[in-house]
């Protein structure tokens, strides 16, 4: 069965039945990182159209705190077009499953090179981690303790459950 996203769902589903066809409201502030400074970020794919995440507090970062240009803008949004089309192949768990999970998983994959350049680029302005892909539907999954670009060691952050290679600006839930 598909995964069903109600963070726009009203309290009453029943009084609009086509919510999930209209535009998203904006993020709720209790979802906004409220950090006195951004301090790190991670590129990454959500349910929403912001991929802005904060790395010490997890919440969503607006991208007006970082200031960017409007091709820089224009580039991480068609990036999230792409990985949030792959992401919904995975977890709708049909035939595109395990192709879409090489996709996301594939160091040398048009979406990952176009993520890690985007991240390089927002290096400029925050230290940015881009956000590796793990199935955790796989049999036997294990967390990541190596690189899955360098092979090197990953490093724990304040999050307990997040990893990063600084080599490769590489982030990973644990």
């Amino acid at each position: 069965m598909p995964m069903v996203d109600n963070s726009n769902a009203p309290p009453d589903e029943s009084a609009d039945r086509y919510w999930k066809l209209r535009p998203a409201g904006p993020t709720p502030d209790v979802e906004m990182c409220r950090c006195a400074s951004v301090g790190a970020l991670s590129l990454r794919d959500s349910f929403g159209k912001n991929p802005l995440f904060c790395l010490v507090c997890n919440a969503e970062i607006a991208p007006e705190r970082i200031g960017f240009d409007a091709q820089l803008a224009e580039d991480i949004a068609f990036w999230l077009n792409i990985r949030h089309a792959l992401k919904m192949l995975w977890l709708d768990s049909g035939e595109y499953e395990q192709w879409a999970a090489r996709r996301l998983g594939d160091p040398n994959g048009s979406v990952n090179v176009k993520g890690r350049r985007i991240s390089k680029r927002l290096n400029q302005k925050v230290r940015t981690y881009y956000w590796w892909f793990s199935d955790f539907s796989v049999d036997g999954y294990e967390p990541p303790n190596r690189c899955p670009l360098c092979g090197g060691d990953v490093v724990q952050t304040a999050r307990e459950c997040v990893v990063v290679c600084d080599a490769c600006s590489i982030a990973m839930q644990q």
